[in-house]
């Protein structure tokens, strides 16, 4: 007979193998909304029509020197926290609190966007013209799994039957690629602006699980597991031939995106920013492959001398892989539509974001609190999303007129208690949703200071040169 152990061993096997075909890797990516409306180089690449410079004092070139900007992010939501927790601290599932049969979902999301190099420019004082050039590489990806999942794990006697239907669904995608942005901004009233953001993408990996139909078949006269799997797969890579070109820019897999975004002052004081984020789509190239699947049952029995985890692993190879075909097809990039209200009282800035994914689901509506100290800012903030929980975090930032650094973390409660659990040890987890995020950030401006004609400090043309008289020195050329 198999025992239980081992029967959870091969089910365990079944749900890993899914998650490499799905694809998603520990890259992750979040929306820092804590740096929304900061005045930062990142924010005015992710939300275009923002200023970066203080005319009179800032410097003229403002760049991160290829220090990227690192964020990481992910979560994990939905009823099953119980065996997700056991799984993430001990390596091991216990689903004896999971309800079954009632086909509730747990939402995965893993993201990233990282900068690796902003550039910008103050073109004009008339009218705050701005140009920026960065390089990202982005990653989205996200599974909806079922609480039967999880469940079968701990005993497959769960469900008081010798033929399981349908708890191995799942559906996920994860993308990631290259994103090479050109943005320009400007005032165009004393109160409008407006700005945009063109981008050039190079993909680097797609990945789309959808299993409609499984089942399980449970013998234990026979000492046998059988496994049917019937669904779709998109992906532009083999899962045992992942190579790490791929990483690098080609364009193999090319794609444009677009951003456009306005913000307007009102006269009490109200500041408004709208945005249409990330509009677009990546051709994936025809060696890409497809795959319709029907696996058949896979059988799993004691008797052969290969291990069980290798006679899983080859039959879903054999029987996935050998109906694939290759062919070109476009996925839409994880867009979104955004709001920012905000007023500011003396030292207090608040602002209010409301986020919406614009092909996809989930959205997040997010109160981020600063407060300004001298170079010092000091932010608070709680964003509650809509997969169902409320994440708060919590920012530091070092700003000048010619210098910024930051850190911070939008689950930064939960990042603690993942960080506190694992050295203590405790035997009780922490309550709620998974979280983890980090992100951290660098910029620096040079050059000489654009300025106001009036404030100027120097006459354009006029040289200080001791060696040469007045009317030269007017007419001259600066050096």
């Amino acid at each position: 007979m198999i025992s239980t152990k081992k029967k959870n061993t091969y089910l365990f096997q079944i749900f890993i193998w899914t998650i490499i075909i799905l694809g998603i890797n520990n890259t992750t990516f979040a929306q820092q909304f804590s740096l929304y409306n900061s005045r930062t180089l990142y924010d005015s690449f992710e939300n275009p029509s923002q200023r970066a410079y203080q005319v009179d004092t800032s410097k003229r070139f403002a760049f991160n020197f290829f220090i990227p900007v690192i964020s990481i992010n992910s979560s994990f939501s939905g009823p099953a926290q119980s065996a997700f927790k056991t799984l993430l601290y001990d390596g091991m599932f216990n689903g004896s609190d999971i309800t079954i049969g009632e086909n509730k979902l747990n939402n995965i999301t893993l993201n990233s966007n990282n900068y690796v190099a902003m550039l910008r420019m103050l073109k004009s004082v008339k009218k705050y013209q701005e140009l920026g050039l960065s390089w990202q590489i982005r990653n989205d990806g996200r599974a909806e799994v079922s609480n039967e999942i999880f469940a079968v794990f701990d005993d497959y006697r769960l469900f008081n039957s010798n033929s399981v239907q349908n708890i191995l669904n799942l559906n996920g995608y994860n993308q990631s690629y290259h994103q090479f942005s050109f943005t320009y901004r400007q005032n165009y009233t004393k109160h409008l602006a407006i700005g945009a953001k063109l981008s050039l993408l190079s993909g680097i990996s797609y990945t789309k699980l959808k299993v409609r139909q499984s089942e399980i078949n449970l013998d234990e006269p026979a000492d046998v597991i059988d496994v049917s799997l019937r669904g779709t797969l998109r992906s532009n890579f083999k899962f045992d031939n992942f190579q790490r070109n791929m990483i690098k820019p080609n364009f193999r897999n090319p794609g444009l995106s677009f951003t456009a975004g306005a913000s307007y002052k009102l006269r009490d004081g109200w500041f408004v920013l709208g945005n249409l984020k990330d509009i677009g789509l990546i051709k994936w190239s025809k060696d890409s492959y497809e795959y319709n699947f029907n696996t058949g049952r896979i059988f799993i029995d004691n008797a052969s001398n290969q291990t069980a985890d290798n006679r899983l692993a080859d039959s879903l190879d054999r029987n996935i892989s050998s109906i694939s075909t290759n062919k070109s097809y476009v996925s839409v990039l994880n867009g979104k539509a955004e709001i920012l209200i905000n007023k500011d009282f003396g030292n207090y800035r608040p602002n209010l974001i409301l986020s919406k994914s614009i092909y996809y689901k989930g959205g997040d509506i997010a109160l981020v609190n600063n407060y300004h100290y001298k170079n010092y800012v000091f932010t608070g903030m709680a964003d509650y999303n809509t997969n169902g929980f409320l994440q708060l975090g919590g920012q530091l930032m070092i700003k000048t007129p010619n210098v910024e650094f930051y850190m911070g973390s939008d689950h930064l409660v939960k990042s603690l208690e993942i960080l506190k659990t694992y050295i203590k040890n405790p035997t009780i987890y922490p309550s709620g949703y998974t979280g983890l995020s980090f992100y951290m950030g660098f910029a620096l401006k040079f050059g000489r200071v654009l300025e106001h004609p009036l404030n100027a400090t120097q006459i354009p043309g006029f040289i200080k040169d001791p060696k040469k008289g007045f009317i030269k020195r007017l007419s001259g050329k600066k050096t």
